[in-house]
């Protein structure tokens, strides 16, 4: 079996809060975000046997506790996303997906075959504006409707994540969907650093600074009547911010 594969970090401590992982991308996605960092490989064709990438895992397995397969969407790939996952089981290490939530049945089905024991979730606007986030997503109409059959799935550990800049911010009404809806997902939001993204608007708009991370958390504490919040940001990495 071949894998479309973008690249791979053999070691990252920073993806799995508490965890030293190998991080796998796949090419490919179903979205065209804006503010994707990683547009070229969308449509990028690099054909790698699935047996190198397993001995990748195992030359990283001293190192590490995780395996994460992002992308891309790695579900665009599920049958090398299936196999991979199940050796990574094989080798006694967690498995988590970084995904954008458009495949809740691939994802329900990795749930119940206990292949997933972490979902990290891309939220790219309040699901209820189903208008807006079609426009994040490159237009699909359905992506909202996919995201929230992908929250509702159970008996599995899921991480909200919304990137945040200063022309896309919609993390409050994001964390009072999650709040409002009942879910016990971790909700963080990532500060949105330069890049060259697929949109040259945002490449030319100012990042929030770590200040205005913290703001942005402590205000939707208040505004929720939420204790704390998560935040990640280049200067200190994830953290808890409470209301004061």
């Amino acid at each position: 079996m071949k894998v479309n594969l973008g690249n791979i970090i053999p070691i990252s401590t920073i993806d799995w809060s508490g965890r030293s992982s190998i991080i796998i991308f796949f090419n490919g996605c179903y979205f065209k975000c804006p503010y994707c960092q990683n547009y070229t490989t969308l449509d990028s064709v690099r054909l790698i046997e699935i047996e190198d990438i397993k001995k990748q895992i195992i030359d990283a397995k001293p190192f590490i506790s995780a395996v994460i397969i992002s992308g891309g969407e790695p579900t665009m790939q599920f049958k090398a996303l299936y196999e991979l996952a199940k050796f990574a089981k094989q080798q006694n290490l967690l498995v988590g997906i970084q995904t954008n939530g458009y495949c809740p049945d691939k994802l329900q089905m990795l749930s119940d075959h206990k292949l997933a024991d972490k979902l990290f979730v891309d939220i790219k606007a309040d699901p209820l504006n189903t208008k807006k986030y079609s426009s994040l997503t490159g237009n699909i109409e359905n992506a909202a409707e996919k995201l929230i059959q992908t929250l509702n799935i159970a008996n599995i550990v899921i991480e909200a994540r919304t990137t945040i800049f200063k022309s896309i911010n919609d993390s409050l009404g994001i964390f009072k969907f999650i709040k409002n809806n009942k879910y016990s997902h971790t909700y963080v939001i990532q500060q949105g650093i330069h890049y060259k993204f697929l949109d040259e608007a945002i490449n030319k708009t100012e990042m929030f600074t770590y200040n205005e991370m913290i703001s942005i958390a402590t205000n939707i504490c208040v505004q929720t009547n939420t204790k704390s919040i998560k935040i990640r940001t280049k200067e200190h990495g994830e953290e808890i911010i409470c209301a004061n």
